[in-house]
């Protein structure tokens, strides 16, 4: 990756985080639990707001996030981003999400 390719994909990056955090300060917070590359999607010039191309897209696994501890689905989503606590059904928060972003981080760069 050259050094305007890797701009790019911070640029890329940052906006998929800026969805994630939105999703995680609505009140009550919500949950993706799906976060993959095939969930995100770029607008197009007409559709995009605020200067935004990236969107996520697929929220049929989504959960509200009681933050009083209720325990939600485990196992959910698509497994190489899955965080570990939800492939073990254990408790889980918006956590789960990062974890998942961190995999797709790891696709973006290509770290080895």
């Amino acid at each position: 990756m050259n050094l305007i390719e890797f701009f790019i994909s911070c640029q890329i990056f940052k906006e998929i985080l800026e969805c994630v955090q939105y999703l995680h300060e609505l009140n009550p917070p919500v949950i993706h639990r799906d976060l993959k590359p095939d969930n995100i999607l770029l607008a197009t010039p007409e559709s995009s707001e605020q200067g935004r191309c990236f969107k996520l897209c697929d929220f049929g696994l989504a959960a509200v996030h009681d933050i009083a501890g209720a325990k939600h689905t485990g196992a959910v989503g698509t497994l190489r981003y899955m965080a570990p606590e939800v492939k073990l059904a254990s408790k889980y928060s918006n956590m789960a999400d990062i974890y998942s972003v961190g995999i797709v981080a790891h696709d973006v760069y290509g770290w080895r």
